[in-house]
């Protein structure tokens, strides 16, 4: 994947560029820094999302990603909100949910799901679809730190296997 932007802005406001990245296949990077200083709005390049920047994002491929906010369809069960999604099969959103330790959780709805319980259930969406890239956006902040460990080495074991 190749990522060159040259400049983001909002409102006239500059807030990215220039930024240069390339990153080989299963190579895993972490961005950081203070809050505001635009790393969702990278994000959401490198996901397209935002297409509103000078520059260009490349080789990026299927794009799985978690938000910061589960962003979850409130009406449609958990299965469901797998589902519509990526587009799979039930067996695969099935499979995801296992591996998130939600498979008792399928048929609830988001409003019955603790925000731990939702950010997993947006994990399994993110990994059902089989990304090329996995975009990780503040992904277990609400875990625990015993469910955070176990969700950061399931995304350790979905990044190896791709």
């Amino acid at each position: 994947m190749d990522i060159n932007i040259h400049s983001k802005s909002f409102d006239g406001t500059p807030v990215l560029g220039p930024i240069t990245l390339g990153l080989a296949a299963q190579e895993v990077v972490a961005i950081t820094g203070p809050s505001g200083i635009g790393k969702t709005t990278l994000i959401r390049i490198v996901a397209g999302l935002d297409h509103d920047y000078e520059g260009r994002c490349t080789g990026v491929g299927r794009v799985g990603i978690v938000f910061q906010d589960p962003t979850l369809l409130p009406a449609r069960n958990v299965l469901d909100n797998i589902i519509i999604a990526t587009g799979c099969d039930p067996a695969t959103a099935r499979q995801a949910l296992d591996q998130v330790e939600l498979t008792a959780r399928a048929l609830a709805f988001p409003g019955q799901l603790s925000l731990g319980q939702q950010r997993r259930a947006a994990l399994a969406r993110a990994i059902a679809h089989r990304p090329d890239t996995l975009i990780l956006d503040e992904a277990f902040a609400s875990l625990d730190s015993a469910t955070a460990e176990r969700m950061r080495n399931l995304t350790a074991r979905v990044l190896q296997d791709s």
